[in-house]
């Protein structure tokens, strides 16, 4: 985080503390229970997710020429790769015969083969080779990988479910606070993915609030952070920061003598359903799709390293750090938000957000905008 960007955090929260409060809006937020179990609804918010750009991972994953790194959003398989020559491309990881994957995880490669019946790829996309290409006569002219939209504005990963999504400004004014980061060197640890039982929008929730803090997390969270947070919007995306308990001990230190970074964790929400969350020696990616039906969802949970991991203590240390990261978030959060969706279905009339919750507020209304927009076309 940039130095400056922590003082402020740091500041805001100090203040909190001293007044024992937190950032709050004016007034609560009332969504109805069809935003998580109505099946229309849902097909319209589906058809939303597939039309706007999605951030998908760092730029310090495809940093060399060769890099590539395989995603899944929302049931479309992705490849991005860094070109020869440099550049960026992304494309439907299927291949042209049948649709089978050329590509799996991460890792360096000079071309890409399918595992069906051998069809061959450059990093540019293009068809370099097919068994028996005789027998296709002249059907394979021009045949390759489909190309997707892809950037890495800020040293993320951003890509366009289809041809012609506009993804020019996907993190608007976002991007210049996200680019102090070090997301252009920030590698891939490991990835897991997860099914759970509760609308997609429950499980983007439980990242942006610490109302629950004393009850969801009494042994793991709540011991060492407190609520006394702060909050930001940025256009479409947001930024929720909570602090350590202990950076208290810092209202009688000088501020040049504050730590470079922010003594908490904070939180940027990427419309529509990327998670980052940022804190001293750990980086997560959060990436949240909806499942085959309203109450159902996909997350992706992925940990970064600033370095390349090379040695067995090293992937020891980041195995660790991940299983600390799911017990919080899969053992307690996400049985929370499946509980949550059990009551809608069973006839519960709203989801109610309070005033000390204004980062539900912010991606509610949000989503509200980009499905109305949706349904106008």
């Amino acid at each position: 985080m940039p130095r400056q960007e922590s003082l402020e955090l740091t500041r805001r929260v100090l203040k909190h503390l001293e007044n024992d409060t937190l950032d709050t809006v004016e007034d609560v937020w009332h969504e109805p229970r069809e935003a998580f179990v109505d099946r229309d609804h849902f097909e319209a918010e589906v058809a939303m997710l597939r039309r706007v750009p999605h951030v998908i991972g760092w730029a310090g994953e495809v940093a060399t020429p060769g890099q590539y790194t395989t995603k899944d959003v929302m049931g479309v398989p992705i490849l991005v790769v860094r070109g020869r020559e440099g550049a960026l491309r992304g494309f439907v990881n299927g291949c042209a015969h049948r649709g089978a994957q050329v590509a799996d995880g991460c890792g360096t490669a000079r071309m890409f083969t399918c595992p069906y019946h051998g069809w061959t790829y450059g990093t540019d996309g293009r068809l370099t080779g097919a068994p028996a290409r005789k027998m296709f006569a002249g059907s394979l002219e021009g045949r390759g990988l489909i190309p997707l939209p892809v950037s890495e504005h800020a040293g993320l990963i951003t890509v366009g479910l289809a041809p012609g999504t506009d993804i020019d400004d996907a993190l608007g004014e976002l991007a210049e606070p996200l680019s102090q980061y070090d997301f252009g060197t920030r590698h891939h640890a490991e990835t897991r993915r997860f099914e759970i039982a509760t609308n997609w929008k429950l499980a983007v929730g439980v990242n942006f609030e610490g109302y629950h803090f004393p009850y969801v997390h009494a042994d793991t969270l709540d011991p060492i952070a407190c609520n006394n947070s702060v909050c930001d919007s940025y256009g479409r995306h947001n930024r929720w920061a909570f602090p350590f308990r202990d950076i208290v001990n810092l209202a009688d230190v000088p501020e040049s003598d504050w730590p470079e970074q922010f003594f908490g964790t904070v939180v940027y929400g990427l419309f529509p359903s990327c998670v980052l969350i940022e804190a001293p020696a750990s980086y997560q990616m959060l990436r949240v799709y909806p499942g085959r039906n309203p109450g159902e969802c996909v997350v992706y949970i992925t940990y970064g390293s600033p370095t390349p991991i090379t040695t067995d203590q090293e992937r020891e240390w980041y195995r660790m750090s991940m299983e600390a990261v799911c017990n919080v978030l899969c053992n307690q959060d996400f049985p929370m938000a499946e509980a949550c969706q059990r009551g809608l279905e069973g006839g519960v009339a709203e989801v109610l957000f309070g005033r000390n919750e204004p980062m539900l507020h912010h991606p509610a209304s949000v989503w509200r905008q980009a499905l109305a927009e949706e349904v106008r076309r």
